[in-house]
């Protein structure tokens, strides 16, 4: 015979907040987290998890037998561990040892390089504040000593080129423009 009675409903979850929450429900959210967001990011220590609680401080949702978070709560922890340097490092395959400082590419504005070509092909185009502007802003960039991290220790420019050697020909394209306007040079 068929039992007439319903089957007990599901336990509803409670919100409890963060500073509120005992070690144990702590540590069960800790693994909730885990098993939720592991797929998505390369193995960390252990600790991350933890410290990425502990900074956000997320309300929990608890039952009796389960604690765990609602989706905004775990995209937030998501979004906090994406952006860690050891996570960061982790996905571009290499740690953090394996950075190297050095001069950084120019990466002259393309807008840049454009206007210049424009007055290469035609010197005497533009009046000279146009030429100023736009001669000013690729020596500027060209002669920049700005260095930082990098992922090789000889970083390229965005399309390719060596950054010493496109520098050096970004600034002799600018003098030989001087020349053709008939301005001093400085060599």
């Amino acid at each position: 015979m068929k039992s007439t009675s319903s089957p007990l409903p599901a336990p509803v979850p409670q919100r409890i907040s963060f500073a509120q929450a005992t070690p144990e429900q702590r540590a069960r959210a800790e693994e909730y987290v885990r098993e939720e967001l592991a797929a998505q990011f390369p193995p960390v220590l252990k600790g991350t998890w933890a410290g990425a609680l502990q900074a956000l401080q997320p309300d929990l949702w608890a039952t009796s037998d389960r604690v765990g978070l609602d989706v905004y709560q775990l995209d937030r922890v998501a979004d906090h561990l994406d952006a860690l340097p050891a996570v960061v490092h982790a996905r571009a395959g290499h740690g953090p040892r394996k950075l190297y400082f050095g001069r950084l590419p120019m990466n002259c504005p393309d807008e840049v390089l454009r206007a210049l070509a424009e007055l290469e092909a035609d010197p005497q185009a533009g009046g000279h504040a146009v030429y100023q502007l736009v001669a000013g802003v690729a020596r500027r960039h060209a002669e920049a000593e700005q260095f930082g991290w990098s992922k090789s220790p000889a970083p390229r420019e965005a399309d390719g080129t060596d950054s010493d050697q496109a520098r050096a020909g970004l600034l002799a394209r600018v003098a030989a423009l001087d020349r053709a306007r008939g301005l001093p040079t400085d060599t």
